[in-house]
């Protein structure tokens, strides 16, 4: 009796080994499954932290690029495929849409330039003006150009790296650009300590970190110290169809060294139905001021000078403080007071897209009723 007992224990004991290895195969077959088809994210960050050069050149970087291969294969609109050398794993791959450039680049530590001598890139490559390979000290750099600005979204299976691009407003409700006034050469307003171009990009960057709303993509005509044109500003939130424009900076009152506070401005002289210029630079002025506890100023019409002459959407300009009062000075160096100017940003953004969104509901019922 005991030795069929024993039997017994040793048959349970090897089908539950069995069932086990069956197991433990499987969830390893599952995991190998998730691990070929891991999503790289595409990392909008500043071209600082992203470990990227801040030249915007595609080609003549540095006299060691080579062109890419394209070849358009049919069934793939709005998406590409690009082969990556053997043993790239996803960590490897960094990706950046430099918008502002109507570019992609993807940075691929310890691959070889010879690769793509004899791989190309297959899809819906249309849209792609110029490309090229570059070499780098850990590895390379693709380099593509496209004719407009576009979102992306990305696959990495086994070696293969898929791209799906679409225009900003097909994934997105609404799109907001956040304009740091200044930079590079251009250093604004200046205290004792700080400097506009400064402040304003700080104060743009920390907006950026903070931005959660869902259906709302925000864009930053600059991420770094660098000189960027009037011009190319307003041309970016003509391209990429922005629905609100909203530009930091700051200013000084020789005349007045204890004026302070938060002031609004806005372009009187374009007319926009519903939600306007004005509307926008109150909501702006209004909830940074509530958020930082400062005082308002109040809103004012921009000088003719001004960008937002320029902008033909929803266009706000922000002043976050007076740099020739002292006080006011040393409290914007702080960053946990920027941190609640930001906030109120994103606050104001939140509220106008609510209200734009209730405008365009209207609006739909209104053509529905008249049918």
């Amino acid at each position: 009796m005991d030795r069929e007992l024993c039997d017994i224990e040793k048959k349970n004991m090897k089908l539950s080994l069995w069932i086990w290895t069956a197991l433990c195969a499987v969830l390893m077959a599952v995991m190998l499954i998730f691990a070929a088809g891991k999503t790289v994210v595409i990392a909008d960050s500043s071209q600082n932290e992203a470990g990227f050069s801040s030249d915007s050149s595609l080609m003549g970087h540095s006299g060691q690029e080579i062109g890419l291969a394209l070849e358009e294969q049919p069934g793939m609109d709005g998406s590409f495929r690009i082969p990556l050398p053997q043993g790239i794993k996803p960590e490897d791959v960094t990706m950046e849409n430099r918008y502002m450039n109507s570019q992609l680049w993807i940075r691929i530590q310890g691959g070889e330039q010879d690769f793509y001598r004899d791989n190309g890139i297959c899809g819906d490559v249309s849209h792609i003006l110029e490309s090229c390979c570059e070499m780098r000290e850990d590895g390379i750099l693709l380099k593509f150009l496209l004719d407009d600005v576009m979102e992306y979204r990305s696959t990495l299976e086994g070696n293969m790296l898929s791209i799906a691009y679409s225009r900003p407003h097909d994934l997105y409700d609404f799109l907001v650009v956040l304009d740091p006034a200044g930079g590079g050469s251009e250093t604004g307003a200046a205290g004792e300590e700080l400097k506009e171009k400064d402040l304003a990009l700080d104060v743009a960057r920390l907006v950026q970190r903070q931005f959660d709303l869902q259906n709302v993509r925000l864009y930053l005509t600059r991420t770094e110290d660098v000189d960027v044109a009037a011009a190319d500003r307003a041309a970016f939130a003509e391209a990429v169809g922005a629905d609100l424009y909203i530009r930091i900076g700051a200013r000084t009152d020789p005349d007045d060294p204890d004026a302070y506070g938060i002031l609004g401005g806005y372009n009187d002289t374009y007319f926009i139905p519903d939600y306007g210029n004005e509307k926008l630079a109150d909501a702006v002025t209004r909830q940074v001021t509530i958020a930082s506890s400062n005082r308002a100023v109040g809103l004012e019409p921009v000088s003719e000078d001004s960008i937002l002459r320029q902008i033909r959407t929803t266009a706000a300009e922000l002043s976050v403080g007076y740099l020739s009062n002292p006080k006011e000075e040393a409290l914007l160096c702080r960053t946990a007071y920027r941190e609640k100017l930001a906030a109120g940003i994103v606050e104001a953004v939140k509220e106008a897209c609510g209200t734009m969104e209730q405008y365009r509901e209207d609006d739909a019922g209104e053509s529905d009723g008249g049918d």
